[in-house]
Order: structure tokens, then C-alpha cells, then sequence
């Protein structure tokens, strides 16, 4: 009983994580099942927070300033703008870097050669293919996707000196910007696949389709659909050659369905 305090706490921390509008039924139930579990109480609680990180992505909670393909991309634009104020400004680390590229040049390719590198790290960890979608509207995802990339690359850039600054840690500036940059590109990678081609808004609520007993002759993974009413994207729980993300189209009628 004496413990109780840190649990609720552990538990309360992990609900913060869960939608708003599931967040007290969900707190309710992981407390009453707090009570039958005798041994072991805080690594039950610690579990809590895969199950909220769970429920989070499977109803496919977004910030609102996300959802919009304008306002995503006006919200990368003020972190870009505020990294770059705080780059430029004298003193600061551009007059750093400016000197170190004059005293050593190759110093400059190093940096270009950090996104480069960070794109073939996560293409090897983990799939960068879109799926498969109408020819008409490749162009507008992959425009999109190229701007979260040109937004992405100079925010790394700058945030990464800034903070290097701020924390007086120069020396682990390239190893931050490494990992910015792999962590940035796998968002905007992520980002892109759960949009519907047609407007680029983010996919709302999900369903799981099928069983995993029957992967190999049926289709098994998570339907989401678009909220204008534009379409249906399947994605498979087990990505192999012959199952990817498909995309379906909706006629209008289905809009009002979805309003």
C-alpha cells in the first residue's frame, strides 16, 4: 500500500499519452486492474505505456497544426525560421563554423555528406516505398514530401549548433546531427505514407482487417480512411514483395458518409 502514490503516478504519466477523449476510461481500467496484480505492481504499470502509445497510433491521433498539409508545412517553416535566428546571429555558431571551413575546407563536405548518409540508414532500417497509388496523384505527394525535406534538412543543421551551443558541447554537434537527420527523415517518411494522395491531409481512425492465421492466402493489416471521404489506405501488418500499402478510391457519395 505504501507503493500505491508511484503507481498512480506511473499510471497518470502514461494516460497523458493516450487520445483525450479515451484518457479517463482508460486510466479507470488500468487502476482497477492494479488492484488483482500482487507481485511485480511497477513493471505492470510500466507496461502501460506500450498500451497507450498503442491506442494513440491506432486512432490516429495528429496535432491539429499536423493535420493540414499547409500548416504542417507552416509549422516546419517557424522551427526553421527560429533555428536559423538563433544560428545567424553574432556571436553565434555561424561565425564558428565560417572559420573552421576557412582553416579546414573539407569540413563543409562533411556536413553535406550527414544527410546523405542519414537517408541510407533509414532506408535500411525500416521502408521508404509509398505504396502503391494513382499515377495522378504521385506528383503532389512526392512535391510535398520534397518540401518537408527542404524544411528539414536546414532545421537539423541550425538546431543541431544551436543546441551544441547552448549546451557548450560542441564536439557531439555531428554525432547529433546524424541522428537528427535520421530521426527527421523517418518522421517525413512516416508522415507521407499515412496521407491520403488526394489532399494530403493526414488519415484518420483505423480497423484491423483480417487474422494472422490467414496472412498467406488473405489480406491481413489496418484500414484507414480519409476524412473528406476520398479513399480507403490499407497498410499490411507484414510487409513482404507481394503485400505493400494500397490505396482506394472512393466515389463522391462516400464523402458525406465520412463528413
Amino acid at each position: 500500500m505504501t507503493r500505491r502514490p508511484l503507481h498512480s503516478l506511473v499510471l497518470q504519466t502514461a494516460a497523458l499519452l493516450v487520445p483525450r477523449e479515451h484518457r479517463r476510461d482508460w486510466l479507470a481500467e488500468w487502476t482497477s486492474e492494479l488492484w488483482y496484480v500482487s507481485r511485480r505492481p511497477l513493471r505492470f504499470c510500466l507496461g502501460s505505456f506500450r498500451d497507450a502509445l498503442w491506442l494513440r497510433q491506432s486512432h490516429g491521433t495528429v496535432a491539429p497544426r499536423l493535420q493540414s498539409p499547409v500548416k504542417c508545412l507552416a509549422f516546419l517553416l517557424a522551427l526553421a525560421a527560429l533555428a536559423a535566428a538563433f544560428f545567424f546571429r553574432t556571436p553565434g555558431p555561424y561565425d564558428e563554423i565560417l572559420s573552421a571551413c576557412r582553416r579546414e575546407p573539407p569540413v563543409i563536405l562533411a556536413h553535406l555528406l550527414f544527410p546523405v548518409l542519414a537517408f541510407l540508414i533509414v532506408s535500411a532500417i525500416a521502408p521508404t516505398s509509398l505504396g502503391e497509388y494513382p499515377r495522378a496523384c504521385r506528383f503532389r505527394r512526392w512535391a510535398f514530401l520534397t518540401l518537408e525535406f527542404v524544411l528539414l534538412i536546414p532545421l537539423v543543421f541550425w538546431g543541431t549548433f544551436d543546441l551544441a551551443k547552448l549546451l557548450s558541447a560542441s564536439g557531439m554537434q555531428p554525432h547529433a546531427a546524424l541522428i537528427g537527420y535520421a530521426v527527421a527523415f523517418r518522421w517525413a517518411l512516416n508522415d507521407q505514407q499515412r496521407r491520403c494522395p488526394v489532399c494530403l491531409r493526414r488519415l484518420s481512425g483505423s480497423a484491423s482487417i483480417g487474422h494472422f492465421s490467414h496472412n498467406f492466402l488473405e489480406w491481413y493489416g489496418t484500414e484507414l480512411f480519409c476524412a473528406q471521404g476520398h479513399g480507403l489506405l490499407h497498410v499490411p501488418e507484414i510487409t513482404a514483395t507481394y503485400t505493400t500499402r494500397r490505396w482506394l478510391d472512393l466515389d463522391r457519395a462516400w464523402s458525406t458518409l465520412f463528413s
